[in-house]
């Protein structure tokens, strides 16, 4: 089932929450929202829920505007950050709603209920109140209510955001899963932007109401449009500035590439912001032709990761990098004098998207 938004907006006491928001999901893909803290994501959500109305623009199901479609005719599950749980229904109770209302039969029922509670890791709380849950397990309760009736479109806010650990992450891989097998139309809100490119077919960002930017996880990650899109999407390593050209090019490890050489001889380094991702670069302790000297400034042990903060004195280039633990031991730093070499990992050469302007 496909969904089709077209030139969406909405007006609520005067102000612009959404502003001509145009794109389109296809069946059984996840699709990703993302965006700052009234960007509109919600707002979005429930339009297409059925829950609010457009001010302009219509709401498109499998080839049909629904814009108007009572919410019980979209065929639609959706979990909110309200979960929104019957409150005098236990966990299983609140699972069979939606089934009993669609007159299955008692096997059909049991069969799919016992399948979300296993799945969602419920079945310890099944016969519990909402009242006797935390958010997580409220959470999961509400997800295998709107799995269970097996909708054509799944609308998800915010659907792990009080989980922790290996539970997160196992859920979001299972739900990836189960979105595909059984070809689930699906928009997602997080703010996790790790879970946004792990699990989406597609990415949309939302700034102000408006879409930033939709495409691949990969393409959005390495081709960002401006530079808002560029640092919301994780830490980024700009070029340095105001430097001596000609010093420049005759001297760092990547300028001398070919993908960078013509842009810079042009002086575009003077017009436009030019980064690379973190780990689009590596440390060595040995010099070689590709790589600089990097002096360490800080070491910051994280609970997964080391941070060093590092300048390139060729051309005082401040940058920090992440570090895998593993990694970090190999290179057995001792003290902050010691000496190590940056350099791009080797497919940076063959990137040309590894260039690119950043306007504001």
């Amino acid at each position: 089932m496909t969904l089709l938004i077209n030139k969406l907006s909405k007006i609520y006491n005067q102000n612009l929450i959404l502003d001509r928001i145009n794109f389109f999901v296809p069946k059984g893909s996840l699709a990703v929202l993302i965006g700052p803290s009234g960007s509109g994501k919600s707002s979005l959500l429930r339009i297409i829920a059925g829950l609010d109305k457009p001010t302009y623009g219509s709401v498109w199901l499998n080839g049909k505007e629904a814009t108007h479609f009572q919410i019980q005719y979209r065929n639609m599950g959706f979990v909110f950050q309200n979960s929104a749980l019957f409150k005098h229904m236990n966990v299983r109770e609140n699972i069979c709603f939606g089934l009993q209302l669609r007159k299955l039969s008692y096997q059909q029922i049991i069969s799919r209920v016992n399948f979300c509670l296993e799945n969602l890791r419920i079945t310890d709380i099944a016969l519990q109140y909402p009242s006797q849950l935390s958010g997580g397990q409220k959470q999961r309760v509400a997800l295998a209510r709107s799995l269970a009736i097996q909708p054509n479109f799944l609308l998800l806010d915010e659907p792990f955001v009080a989980l922790d650990g290996e539970l997160r992450r196992h859920l979001s891989k299972w739900l990836k899963n189960y979105i595909k097998i059984n070809e689930i139309t699906t928009i997602m809100v997080t703010h996790d932007q790790k879970e946004a490119v792990s699990m989406a077919d597609e990415i949309l960002i939302l700034k102000d109401g408006h879409l930033v930017q939709q495409g691949e996880p990969k393409t959005v990650y390495d081709q960002p449009i401006n530079q808002f899109v560029a640092n919301f999407l994780g830490s980024l390593i700009q070029t340095p500035q105001n430097q001596d050209l000609n010093k420049i090019i005759n001297n760092s490890f990547f300028f001398n590439d070919p993908i960078w050489l013509p842009t810079l001889a042009n002086r575009s380094i003077d017009k436009y912001l030019f980064f690379l991702r973190p780990h689009e670069f590596e440390l060595e302790t040995k010099k070689t032709s590709e790589t600089s000297l990097a002096l360490l400034r800080g070491i910051i042990y994280k609970r997964y990761f080391v941070q060093l903060e590092l300048i390139i004195p060729l051309f005082e280039w401040k940058i920090s990098l992440q570090l895998g633990y593993f990694l970090f031991e190999k290179l057995k730093i001792n003290s902050l004098t010691q000496t190590l070499y940056l350099k791009p990992r080797s497919k940076v050469f063959q990137r040309a998207y590894s260039v690119k302007s950043l306007d504001n």
